[in-house]
């Protein structure tokens, strides 16, 4: 009986050997996956959200600025006398027209001081407001009136 002891003690660790052979065996064997690092670094953009938040503060107060702007200048840009620049500014169409520089000089000024107050409340720059509002001047401006373009004054 002592050596059937013996002997089944002997099975099992024989038994547990070959499981721990196994389990070895297979570790070994496990696919292994490497990632290397990037040679360019990796950039996150996170101001996506901001300049999408300013950009709609800036449009409702660019909206304020087109409702308030006064008959004489649709009157002057239906004449084909001025026309909205990129810049978000009115231009001469006609450089030689004095009222035309008259309309010009005085909604240049007010456009300029809204500009550097929506800058101001939203925490942008002046330039920036500018240029959104070049776009949406261009993009409202009627059927018939003339618009800056790098290759110059087209009627729209």
């Amino acid at each position: 009986m002592n050596r059937a002891m013996q002997s089944g003690t002997l099975r099992i660790g024989v038994g547990a050997s070959a499981w721990l052979m196994l389990l070895l065996t297979l570790a070994a064997c496990a696919p292994r996956g490497e990632v290397a690092a990037p040679e360019k670094p990796i950039t996150i953009n996170l101001n996506v959200k901001i300049d999408h938040e300013i950009r709609l503060k800036v449009d409702k107060d660019l909206d304020q600025i087109l409702s308030n702007e006064n008959g004489l200048l649709d009157e002057t840009k239906a004449r084909g006398l001025v026309g909205e620049k990129s810049n978000g500014y009115l231009g001469a169409v006609n450089p030689s027209n004095a009222e035309a520089q008259a309309v010009i000089v005085s909604v240049n000024q007010k456009r300029r001081q809204a500009y550097e107050d929506i800058a101001k409340r939203n925490l942008t720059s002046v330039q920036t407001v500018e240029t959104l509002a070049g776009d949406k001047f261009i993009q409202n401006a009627k059927q018939g009136h003339f618009i800056e373009r790098p290759s110059g004054w087209i009627r729209k």
